[in-house]
């Protein structure tokens, strides 16, 4: 039997994270090939109806669905990230029918975690959502791509005149994690976050299951690694009373969508432009390794994606390194 947890005495200060992802890390450069993703996130306010004062985390907290969980705290954040998709071969300045098209995206994100448990105590976490960016020229990802091709000497990419036209980047996403977990906390132990996810919008409509299993050494008490496309954001940060300041673990975790529209295969929404067929039906395979510390976290994802579009000749991967700096909660230093 899982142990379900109690809910958390303890609220979460603010944290940092950088993403970085680039599929060099397995030498090749189509595709998903480029993402750098900033969050920064609040302090957790407790979720109660006798806390004096306004709150707006826990206002707007009060104003999304619980959908059967029992919110104990919530905190905003927001997030800065760019994304760049090429086809197979970056030399040829025609158009390739046959591949996926030349797309960039620049957005920024509201977020909102309500952290929580079931009526059976299983500790959870809902992430809310929203991006709001531009895809095409304005996204600078011909700029991003060529200016570092540049740098490191390698050949430039020829073909973004054929990239996606202009338009704004929308979407509304969701997703519950839940954690079950086995062990003691500060020693050796393991834990299965299931997760549950939906997003609406023309950078993605999609419906998505998965989970990921951890086993290490001191296992923090937050509720996975995310990648730039995960639909939800990183739960990082560091509670005034936890025991387990330091601690590393490996991961292993899958995830399948079900997508009904994807800009960045289908095309623009409003206009014209290069598009593929997709498969309706994409996953992700991803395992790792995590350093949790008192202050800092690194971690190291490598992820493996099934073919995306019909004609696509080979499966891609890429890499995701991660780095986050976690502070006490405010109400520690008084």
């Amino acid at each position: 039997m899982f142990a379900a947890e109690s809910p958390p005495s303890d609220l979460l200060g603010p944290a940092f994270n950088l993403v970085a992802e680039n599929d060099m890390v397995v030498r090749t450069d189509r595709h998903y090939t480029h993402g750098t993703k900033f969050t920064l996130l609040g302090s957790e306010v407790a979720v109660a109806r006798e806390q004096p004062g306004f709150h707006f985390p826990v206002w707007l907290a009060e104003h999304t669905p619980d959908l059967w969980a029992i919110p104990h705290a919530a905190r905003l954040g927001a997030s800065l990230g760019q994304s760049i998709y090429t086809p197979t071969d970056i030399s040829l300045g025609s158009l390739q029918v046959q591949d996926r098209p030349y797309a960039g995206v620049l957005y920024a994100s509201l977020l909102l975690q309500k952290r929580g448990a079931t009526t059976g105590g299983t500790p959870l976490l809902d992430n809310w959502r929203l991006d709001l960016g531009v895809l095409g020229p304005e996204s600078q990802a011909e700029e991003a791509q060529n200016t570092v091709h540049r740098v490191r000497n390698l050949g430039l990419a020829h073909g973004w005149a054929h990239q996606l036209k202009t338009e704004p980047a929308l979407a509304l996403r969701f997703q519950r994690t839940w954690r079950w977990a086995r062990g003691a906390q500060d020693g050796w132990g393991w834990d299965f976050l299931p997760t549950a996810g939906v997003s609406l919008g023309n950078i993605g409509t999609y419906a998505a299951v998965g989970g990921q299993v951890r086993a290490g050494w001191r296992l923090p008490g937050d509720f996975g690694t995310q990648i730039i496309d995960s639909t939800a954001a990183p739960s990082m940060g560091r509670t005034t009373g936890d025991a387990t300041c330091r601690g590393i673990f490996a991961f292993v975790g899958v995830e399948g969508r079900a997508i009904a529209y994807n800009a960045f295969l289908d095309g623009n929404l409003w206009q014209q432009s290069h598009h593929v067929d997709k498969f309706p039906l994409v996953a992700d395979g991803k395992f790792g390794l995590v350093y949790s510390g008192k202050r800092f976290d690194v971690s190291l994802t490598q992820v493996i994606r099934s073919k995306e579009f019909v004609g696509q000749r080979e499966i891609d991967a890429y890499g995701s390194l991660a780095f986050s700096v976690k502070w006490d909660h405010p109400a520690a230093r008084k």
